[in-house]
């Protein structure tokens, strides 16, 4: 469990990679690319480092009845890496959207 709340942890706070020189950024340049080379950026921390241990680890809290404690927390992991990683259709939907002033207005 310390591994599924450290790695849930190292993801919110991680850096960014350049894939051609390697160098490493905490946030992402203005530009979207590496300031060094002009490679492209990617993460350090990967969704599937996190989610594929959340599975397994309640499956062993189910198996072994160990206390409520260790379920709640992992169903909380659960919710919180639903509310990281929204669906890309969820995401596109919201992008789509196109919201009027109106709407916010009072009748």
């Amino acid at each position: 469990m310390k591994d599924i709340f450290g790695n849930l942890r190292a993801f919110t706070s991680q850096k960014f990679r350049c894939m051609g020189c390697n160098r490493k950024y905490r946030r992402i340049p203005l530009k979207g690319v590496c300031l060094r080379c002009g490679g492209k950026l990617s993460l350090t921390v990967y969704k599937g480092g996190i989610a594929k241990y959340v599975s397994p680890a309640l499956g062993l809290v189910n198996r072994f009845e160990l206390d409520s404690y260790y379920g709640d927390r992992l169903s909380l992991v659960k919710e919180e890496l639903r509310s990281i990683f929204q669906e890309e259709e969820e995401v596109e939907e919201q992008l789509d959207k196109q919201i009027n002033l109106t709407d916010f207005m009072r009748d």
